[in-house]
């Protein structure tokens, strides 16, 4: 299978993350990347062997070498760059939150369908080794059938390490759309259905900015099941980003950063599973994406993915300022595949 070569849009220090992770797999590889600040395009061209560095991403996306490029820019500029992307030619694989609107997102489903490339949302929680090695046991039907779940991410927000964007709820800042993605999407997962309706609170309630900085959400999912996502950014305490499942024969706990393990419970006792770890977080996320091109099938977190748990965060958000519960789509109808194209069968859509 040929190389996928892969161009770099915006390098700030998530794309570390992308490129270190690229470097462990032979199909993938980074020819180009674009960022307005010249020593920033140096460093990582030096650092990663990288032969070809633009100033803007209208350049990159006319070089013919590049079959697809991430997006790794601010929330509010996915959008725009992805149909960008897509109408150039190239697969996209664009970080999270996939935009900031649902019309975004919709805007951003149609423009890849209608160039005939794939979009993946790097929803990077969703790969993680302990995640795969969690859903596997799952999908086993080890612990029989999900009776709930509680996902977590409460951390230190950092507040005065946020650029000002990530502050600003208007460009798609504060913890919810910024880390309570990871949360609502790992919940999803789990829960193995779509979302029906949601009721939360979402408030700025330990800093000074324009965007929250806690959510405590209570989904209900269309097979009869209901989860809790919980996503706290504070100033002080201890973090927790674990994922605890209930099943009618046992019990479930994963956690990729502070410990990271993979526990399961039964007899009264946790038990800790062992599980092949991952030379890097995005190692399975650029490998799925990879695959999915070389083999014209839709990547685990494709655009109609993304776009169902962005449905969800927005829906959280209308619940907190309304003060009621939300209903989400075309209740209460399943929502149905519109690519044609093959889905994977590995870890992919609910």
């Amino acid at each position: 299978m040929a190389a996928l070569k892969v161009g770099i849009i915006g390098l700030g220090g998530i794309a570390r993350s992308h490129c270190d992770s690229i470097a462990h797999l032979d199909q993938v590889e980074v020819v180009a990347v674009a960022d307005l600040f010249e020593e920033k395009r140096r460093e990582y061209m030096d650092k990663y062997h990288i032969p070809k560095g633009y100033s803007t991403h209208h350049e990159l996306l006319e070089d013919a070498d590049v079959d697809a490029v991430a997006v790794v820019l601010g929330h509010q500029l996915h959008h725009q760059l992805t149909i960008d992307a897509c109408r150039a030619g190239k697969h996209v694989l664009v970080e999270k939150p996939m935009a900031i609107s649902l019309e975004q997102c919709d805007a951003m489903v149609a423009a890849a369908a209608e160039n005939n490339v794939k979009l993946m949302v790097g929803l990077s929680q969703h790969f993680y080794s302990t995640s795969l090695k969690a859903k596997e046991i799952l999908d086993s039907g080890q612990l029989g059938p999900v009776i709930t779940a509680v996902s977590y991410m409460s951390k230190n927000w950092n507040f005065a390490g946020r650029r000002p964007q990530y502050r600003s709820r208007f460009h798609g800042g504060g913890m919810w759309l910024t880390n309570g993605v990871h949360v609502v999407d790992r919940l999803t997962w789990v829960m193995a259905s779509q979302a029906a309706s949601v009721s939360a609170s979402i408030g700025t309630r330990a800093h000074y900015q324009a965007s929250d900085d806690s959510a405590t959400a209570f989904i209900r999912y269309k097979n009869g099941l209901a989860g809790t996502a919980v996503a706290v950014g504070y100033t002080d305490g201890a973090p927790n980003f674990e994922c605890q499942v209930i099943c009618a024969n046992g019990s479930l706990r994963f956690s990729q950063h502070g410990e990271k393990y993979v526990k399961v419970g039964q007899g009264d006792t946790w038990e800790d599973v062992p599980f092949e770890d991952a030379p890097t977080e995005m190692y399975h996320e650029w490998e799925s994406f990879a695959e999915a091109i070389a083999l014209n099938i839709e990547p685990p977190t494709h655009g109609q993915y993304g776009r169902h748990i962005m449905e969800i965060l927005f829906a959280a958000e209308a619940s907190s300022l309304t003060r009621r519960e939300v209903k989400i789509g075309r209740r209460p109808h399943w929502q149905t595949q519109t690519s044609g194209a093959p889905v994977t069968t590995q870890h992919g859509w609910i």
